[in-house]
């Protein structure tokens, strides 16, 4: 339970991050996710894709100070369609 409100508050600080052009909000979601990602590069099922999640946060961070808010956008709603996409294969 905890990883999912740390994902969710991920989540939603990343929207407001790139709402405002904010870059150290993005830093602060990929630590939010960090503990998940951690937790599921540890399993078999995710064991590659565990850390793709904080590093999309940090190329939309990087992408953001290079002024280019489209990419941003695109790299988390990147990691909200995986997010979505592994709460949809956990609950099966």
């Amino acid at each position: 339970m905890l990883f999912m409100s740390l994902m969710l508050a991920s989540l939603l600080i990343a929207i407001l991050a790139i709402r405002i052009k904010k870059i150290i909000l993005l830093f602060v979601s990929a630590i939010l996710i960090l503990p998940l990602s951690l937790y599921l590069s540890a399993t078999p099922l995710f064991e590659r894709w565990g850390l793709i999640f904080p590093i999309l946060y940090i190329s939309a961070a990087v992408s953001l100070a290079k002024k280019g808010v489209w990419l941003s956008m695109l790299l988390t709603a990147a990691n909200a369609i995986l997010l979505g996409l592994m709460i949809v294969i956990i609950i099966q």
